[in-house]
Order: C-alpha cells, then structure tokens, then sequence
C-alpha cells in the first residue's frame, strides 16, 4: 500500500491531491496536514511514508524551511513540492533543499495526475517548462559510461547515494566517484543542477 502524507492549509487542494493520488497509485493510504507542525508530528511518529506532498508557503513558515527539517527527520522520504511560484530559481532553490519533485499549482489536474504516478513510481517531476527538447540524444551527447548513465537516471529519480548503491550493487564510494563524473559532464556543482540541467537538455528517466 502506498502511504503518502500531504501538508496544505487549504482543504480543496488536499482533496485533490488525495483523490488524484488514490487513482494514480492505484489505491494509498493518506493521512492529511494543514501546517508546519502537524506535518513534523506527523514525521516524528511510527507511521511510514512513501511520499511527502508539501506546499511550499504554509502558515508562518517557508516551505522550504519546512522541507529541510523534514528531511533532518525522514531524510529519504520523497517530497513533491506544490507551488504557485514558477520562477526557475525557486524550483531550484526545492531541488537543492532536497525536493525530489516539483509541480505548479496552475498545472492541470491530468499534469498533478502524471506527477504523482510517477511519484509513485519513484520517479522525478518537474515543470514541463525545465524539460528542454534535446530528446533521446541528449544523453548520448554526455559521452557517460553505462554505469555512470546508470546513476544517472537513479539521480533522476531522486535517490539517495546509498539508495544508488543498493540498487547499482556497487559501494557508496563508486556512486560517489560516477556522480562527480555526471557532473562533469553536466558542467554542474551539485544534485539540483544535476536535474535541473538534465531536463533542460531532455535527458529523462531510462534515456
């Protein structure tokens, strides 16, 4: 059963959100947050989380600040950010907090839909405007090695290092070595412009 945890102060966007979920993961268990502090209780407990849903402006506090203490206390939970903004630094300023995804408010319902099936899947969402047009050659163009393509595409997906490691079979010293190299190639200092990058030039998930 897919577990997800929504945080959002208004009602109609978490009824959304819950039903579009329970259709794309084909049912899921969802407990509902409608501030910072209810979310973090909510983090704190025994209950396990597939996903975090998080708007980005909650009452009084950033979603963003939010976003990095919820990952202090679930630093492998999935996070979908759910905001109004649409500048590109701020779908980077999430990536490099430690979102996984990030999805506009103004999207349509089949858009939210998609996302979060994806989610589900674990696999990475961003706006369709940072997906670029290279296509399937985008990839190629980075000359990589099929390992390092590899990690790659498990960047994409927003998993950890010891997540790539457990399902590359290879140490977290290796993905280490492999995401310095993606880098490189991206000509990029860090995860979030990793993925950022990656969809602008076209490259996406199994490219």
């Amino acid at each position: 059963m897919f577990n997800l945890l929504i945080c959002d102060d208004h009602p109609p966007i978490r009824t959304v959100v819950r039903l579009l979920a329970r259709e794309a993961a084909g049912g899921c268990d969802v407990t509902e947050t409608g501030n910072a502090p209810e979310l973090l209780d909510a983090l704190r407990g025994r209950r396990p989380f597939d996903l975090l849903t998080l708007d980005v402006q909650l009452p009084g506090r950033s979603g963003l600040e939010v976003l990095a203490e919820a990952k202090t206390i679930r630093p492998d939970l999935p996070v979908m950010m759910l905001s109004a903004d649409e500048r590109e630094s701020s779908v980077t300023a999430a990536l490099k907090a430690g979102a996984s995804s990030y999805v506009f408010k103004s999207s349509s319902e089949h858009i939210l839909f998609e996302a979060l099936k994806h989610a589900s899947q674990h696999r990475l969402s961003l706006p369709e405007a940072y997906a670029g047009t290279a296509g399937a050659c985008a990839a190629d163009a980075l000359a990589l090695s099929a390992r390092q393509r590899d990690v790659l595409d498990c960047l994409l997906r927003g998993m950890s290092g010891k997540q790539i490691a457990r399902a590359l079979s290879i140490s977290e010293g290796t993905v280490k070595s492999h995401t310095v190299a993606v880098f490189r190639s991206l000509n990029v200092n860090s995860r979030a412009q990793a993925v950022v990058e990656a969809h602008r030039r076209g490259i996406s998930i199994g490219r």
